[in-house]
């Protein structure tokens, strides 16, 4: 995928005394990707000048990045860029990166002072054996951008060990681990277990002016965020981050009690919070971790063919290793764990990013790149069928084997496997309304019943007429609708019969 180009940290400014107008050095070698008003053109898919801490900082780093280049991922102002700027340093002299640098550190409502031409010289003589462009991390190591002070006073950490399905009652449990978190920034850097943990976070929110406040939250795996007791924003479910939500709150100016909740089951752990205030700006951030995340690798999206699904066997973020994930027309989409024998993840949207995997053997699990993505089971599929059980077991009970999966159409992927000597046949298309029609076939070689685990670890509620709605938006529906039932952990169960066809459509509002 071809990368393209970006001008991050130029702007052509105010007169120097060698007569250089950087306003119309900006507009000429500047404004087509960072914008007229620095704001980043094309809608923001270039950063911004405006308020730009890599603006208002030392000027020697923008120096050095108009000289040489920048490559590789930056955030600013709570966004991530994953572009390239290739070196300016021969095709402009001193005199005309000073003028440029002084323009925009003057523009906009930046505050920086003016740059001269020898503080340019200095810099250019200074790192002149340079050959490549510089990455964010070895500028921000010599000159780092101050320090945005967070809006949050008091805040304290509570860990609580344990599985927990939902978001607890932390009032009925007792924490094993407290502490102050002194920079007000709420992470995961307190030497928790890898899984199964809750977290609560305690603090005063300072609204700096009364009006309407706006939040955004993301986490794998649940997480909520509650002002003055009222709910704001959550995300519910086990999932992987890139299921942002937004929620809004009026509030007074001054200290407001803030209680941020957070759930942890397998896999990876992420949290990010972020908040802007009446008078609009960029997004604020109350967490370690910030939206976007720091990406080495370029964005490669993988699109699903206009009458053929794609198929991605790389490690998927939110399912077990062995996960096959598959992107239909339409945009729906679904990770089938060959660990567990089950779709784990369903989404719509975007399918994946290959960049992670695809440049250099990138290592880790790459999340879904799509919107809504629910964590459908979390369990072995497959189990001795038994009407009394209350609870979905563990761990495996029968000998699942399988056996591999096909195209079996111009828009249809199947898996087969054999459970307990019955070969099942479980098979995944889309429709035409986007949805994520699944038909599960059963031959008449068994003798035992069996049960297939639909899903699992996400809140389900029944809705009449064999549908189920399933936190984060999924709604299932299953023929015959009397094939499905609800045990009491929430486990939703299918029975499977000698020679049955069951067929149960995922769809979103």
């Amino acid at each position: 995928m071809m990368r393209r180009t970006i001008f991050l940290l130029m702007g052509l400014g105010a007169a120097t005394a060698a007569g250089q107008d950087g306003g119309q050095l900006y507009t000429m070698h500047c404004a087509a990707c960072h914008g007229d008003d620095g704001r980043g053109a094309t809608g923001g898919a270039f950063p911004p000048l405006m308020n730009s801490p890599w603006v208002n900082t030392d000027p020697a780093l923008a120096i050095k990045v108009i000289l040489h280049g920048l490559e590789g991922p930056v955030e600013v102002l709570g966004t991530t860029y994953n572009l390239a700027m290739p070196p300016q340093g021969a095709s402009l002299v001193d005199h005309e990166i000073a003028a440029i640098l002084s323009y925009v550190r003057s523009s906009w409502g930046n505050t920086g002072d003016v740059v001269t031409t020898e503080l340019v010289k200095a810099v250019r003589a200074r790192t002149e054996d340079r050959k490549q462009p510089w990455t964010a991390g070895e500028l921000l190591k010599e000159h780092p951008l101050p320090v945005t002070e967070s809006a949050l006073r008091n805040l304290t950490f509570q860990a609580f060990f344990g599985e927990f399905p939902d978001l607890p009652d932390f009032s009925k449990l007792t924490a094993q681990n407290i502490e102050t978190e002194n920079r007000g920034l709420i992470s995961g850097s307190h030497g928790l277990r890898e899984q199964n943990f809750a977290v609560l976070w305690l603090a005063e929110f300072m609204a700096p002016a009364d009006g309407e406040y706006v939040f955004k939250l993301d986490s794998d795996d649940m997480s909520r965020v509650l002002i003055n007791g009222t709910e704001v924003v959550e995300v519910a479910g086990m999932g992987p981050m890139g299921r942002a939500q937004e929620g809004n709150i009026t509030l007074a100016k001054g200290p407001q009690p803030i209680r941020i909740e957070f759930v942890q089951g397998a896999g990876e752990f992420g949290i990010a919070l972020a908040w802007k205030g009446p008078d609009g700006g960029p997004w604020q951030w109350l967490s370690e971790q910030t939206g976007g995340g720091v990406n080495p690798w370029p964005n490669i999206p993988i699109l699903a063919n206009d009458d053929a699904p794609v198929i991605y066997r790389n490690f998927i973020g939110g399912t077990t290793p062995r996960a096959i994930g598959v992107g239909f027309p339409g945009g729906v989409n679904l990770a089938w764990s060959a660990d567990h024998h089950a779709p784990e993840l369903i989404w719509r949207g975007l399918f994946m990013d290959g960049g992670r995997h695809w440049t250099d053997r990138g290592v880790g699990p790459e999340p879904p790149a799509g919107d809504d993505v629910v964590k459908s089971s979390n369990a072995p599929a497959f189990a001795k069928r038994a009407e009394s059980s209350a609870r979905w077991p563990d761990k495996l009970e029968l000998d699942v084997r399988f056996r591999g999966y096909k195209l079996g159409g111009p828009a249809e992927v199947l898996f087969s496997l054999e459970a307990g000597g019955m070969k099942v046949l479980d098979s995944y298309s889309a429709t035409a309304d986007r949805a994520l029609l699944r038909t599960i076939k059963t031959d008449g070689t068994a003798t035992d019943p069996v049960a297939m685990l639909i899903t699992r670890g996400t809140p389900v509620s029944p809705a009449g007429g064999g549908t189920y709605q399933l936190d984060g938006g999924v709604r299932i529906t299953v023929q015959p609708s009397n094939a499905l039932r609800l045990l009491q952990d929430g486990s939703l169960v299918l029975a499977l019969e000698p020679r049955s066809s069951t067929q149960i459509r995922y769809s979103w509002p």
